[in-house]
């Protein structure tokens, strides 16, 4: 696998990890101190489809997809831009994760509605270099006929 490909599919397990136990503490919510139910569920839902499973298909779309490899991008894509995107993706979701509950709890209330527009456009900006990256790589086959059939 390419370098970004391990690096979003290791990550996209961890947050996969973290989502089950975020999982787990709300299914133990009438046992556990607090209301972890309220606390979590909305950023929950951003851990497992933010963080599992759209960083697991870019990281296999970035390793899967064709691609033309050239002496300046050996891998068929600006690594240093899928990077970046990887970089920005996470430190999004791990501003949302912060804010959402502490807004639920009740702290950083003046801070959270700023704190969101940061994750959100981090999620656009990750998400828009990960389209212009992978765009060309999309395709399509030509298609090819048996030596029998004229066409």
């Amino acid at each position: 696998m390419d370098p970004i490909s391990v690096r979003m599919v290791r990550t996209a397990l961890i947050w996969l990890a973290i989502g089950f136990v975020f999982g787990g503490l709300m299914l133990a919510d009438s046992s556990l101190p607090g209301s972890w139910r309220a606390w979590f569920a909305p950023t929950h839902g951003h851990i497992l489809f933010v963080g599992w499973f759209l960083q697991f298909a870019v990281g296999v779309a970035y390793w899967l997809l064709p691609r033309k490899r050239t002496d300046d991008r050996p891998l068929g894509y600006n690594e240093h831009a899928a990077f970046l995107s990887f970089v920005i993706l996470n430190i999004g979701l791990v501003v949302r994760v912060i804010a959402e509950p502490a807004a639920r709890i009740g702290y950083m209330t003046g801070l959270v509605d700023e704190l969101l527009i940061v994750s959100a456009l981090a999620h656009v900006g990750a998400i828009g270099i990960v389209v212009v990256q992978l765009w060309s790589r999309v395709i399509p086959r030509p298609v090819r006929r048996n030596r029998g059939e004229s066409g």
